[in-house]
């Protein structure tokens, strides 16, 4: 690594005109928000009479926006209980329930036949598989041939230092190597899928929220100083877990917003036979 040079005092306060760097740093660089996921999912031609998996679907807040969106069925499939009664509960309150049905279960072994679906989407949840090989084997099996794979999924980078690795890791169940895009793209390569995009979405779709005026990142970088500022306080009061499950959640984002996190959309493809 190249040594840092550090700036004088002299360069540091003899920068350029204080409004024109204020107006470069309010200047919006978002061109994408989270809507686009449904841009990229319409792009791979879902529609009517098309089956889609949700996996780790937890309350099956995508299974409705994909069958109000596209028309489809849907299937999710989550391993938590308490998730599994939200859905079906949000999925019998909705008008297009009837088009969604909840399947406890794992990626490592999806109740569902080989090629059941056309579609499967996996948001944010493949940090926590354990056995990645046998859950990209299983998301191949249950693919119909021709069928696409969206994979959200948060990465770290290199400014994600260990001890805060360590922390986060623990505190939310991660799996260590599953942070890493390189072993994920070669995991999914040997199972048998072709790779047709790799979609670097960094902070943009937080940024854009922000500037919405949906300040969920704001709100979790206060809930992480209140939590680390008041830590004996703040873990008597809600319990260890709790406690910690909360500052992790609310580093995630945080962490997202600085580059420490690096969200990424992957298509992934089950070649025709």
């Amino acid at each position: 690594m190249a040594e840092i040079q550090p700036i004088t005092i002299d360069e540091m306060y003899g920068v350029g005109d204080v409004g024109t760097t204020q107006q470069a740093l309010d200047r919006s660089y978002v061109t994408r928000r989270v809507d686009d996921l449904l841009v990229m999912i319409d792009d791979l031609e879902i529609g009517p009479g098309d089956v889609v998996l949700d996996i780790g679907g937890r309350e099956a807040w995508h299974c409705l926006a994909l069958v109000q969106a596209f028309g489809c069925r849907a299937v999710s499939v989550e391993p938590v209980a308490g998730n599994n009664d939200r859905a079906r509960a949000a999925v019998a309150e909705h008008p297009l329930g009837s088009h969604v049905s909840i399947r406890p279960g794992v990626m490592e072994d999806i109740p569902a036949a080989d090629g059941e679906f056309d579609f499967i989407l996996s948001h944010d949840m493949f940090f926590q598989v354990v056995d990645a090989d046998r859950a990209l084997a299983e998301g191949f099996r249950v693919l119909k041939q021709g069928g696409h794979l969206l994979l959200y999924q948060t990465f770290a980078t290199d400014r994600l230092e260990h001890r805060e690795r360590a922390g986060l890791y623990a505190d939310l169940a991660v799996v260590a190597e599953r942070m890493d895009p390189d072993d994920f793209e070669g995991r999914a390569l040997s199972a048998g899928f072709s790779i047709e995009v790799v979609d670097i979405v960094g902070s943009e779709w937080r940024e854009a929220s922000e500037e919405d005026g949906v300040h969920l990142t704001s709100r979790q970088l206060l809930y992480a100083a209140r939590l680390l500022r008041n830590p004996g306080m703040l873990r008597a009061e809600l319990g260890d877990i709790d406690y910690r499950v909360e500052l992790g959640n609310a580093l995630w984002g945080v962490y997202q917003m600085i580059g420490k996190l690096e969200p990424r959309l992957y298509v992934l493809r089950r070649p025709e036979a």
